[in-house]
């Protein structure tokens, strides 16, 4: 499985430094089982996936074989989507999960 780390992910890591064991450990977990760790999104966020690291915070990833064969990689449109191997878990964001109040 290959990996890859946007920029606005590290820069998330070092923002919530206190939080980085739990975020290393989700990521591992998330390479292992890409799929069964995280929660598909849906709208303006299709193709993405959330893994919750603990209460309020989530990570962000895209798994490039599944975008694909969804037909998301038109919606989510990585520069880069033409080189990336079907393996490839991008990992997006960490921060903390949006919730909207009724």
């Amino acid at each position: 499985m290959d990996t890859k780390f946007e920029k606005a992910f590290l820069k998330s890591v070092k923002k919530h430094s206190g939080i980085k064991k739990q975020i290393e450990q989700k990521v591992l977990q998330i390479i292992s089982h890409p799929v069964e760790m995280g929660e598909p999104l849906k709208g303006n966020f299709r193709g993405y996936y959330s893994c919750p690291v603990k209460r309020n915070f989530i990570i962000i990833y895209l798994y490039c074989g599944i975008c694909r064969k969804k037909g998301d990689d038109e919606h989510v449109a990585c520069a880069d989507c033409s080189e990336t191997p079907d393996e490839t878990i991008k990992f997006v964001i960490v921060g903390l999960m949006m919730q909207h109040m009724g």
